[in-house]
């Protein structure tokens, strides 16, 4: 729901590209995620339905929210689907956190790891990037 939010939230404001690179980056994230979800489910061969069931299930929040989003032409409603959006993507932040430095072993040693510092670089400079290319 708070994707869709911040997505129509986005184009509502008229921040057309702004939107789109949040449709780019929320697709890229949410096929990772799915593949991690499906893939041991795939043991068990479960029919097609199912699969079509949970992507519905996964994604119709998402559409809903872009409805409402959309909706959001006032700009103090604008900027309440946005900071939604901004939560759950914070909200994920901190789960991945937690959980990275409880499967690591080292807790939070693990946040300074070459790799993490690597991908935190990584995703610092592709949303510099990004930023540059898109006038919001």
């Amino acid at each position: 729901l708070g994707e869709g939010l911040a997505i129509g939230a986005a184009f509502a404001a008229g921040a057309a590209g702004l939107g789109t690179f949040l449709v780019l980056g929320f697709m890229l994230h949410n096929i990772t995620e799915g593949i991690g979800i499906s893939a041991p489910m795939l043991k068990k061969r479960p029919p097609l339905w199912a699969f079509v069931g949970l992507a519905l299930l996964a994604g119709g929040p998402a559409v809903i929210g872009l409805w409402i989003g959309s909706l959001a032409y006032a700009p103090q409603w604008s900027a309440l689907a946005l900071a939604v959006g901004s939560g759950a993507i914070l909200q994920v932040i901190v789960e991945v956190t937690a959980y990275l430095m409880r499967s690591d072993g080292r807790g939070p040693a693990a946040l300074t790891a070459p790799a993490t510092m690597a991908g935190l670089a990584a995703g610092v400079s592709f949303m510099y990037v990004t930023a540059m290319l898109v006038k919001v």
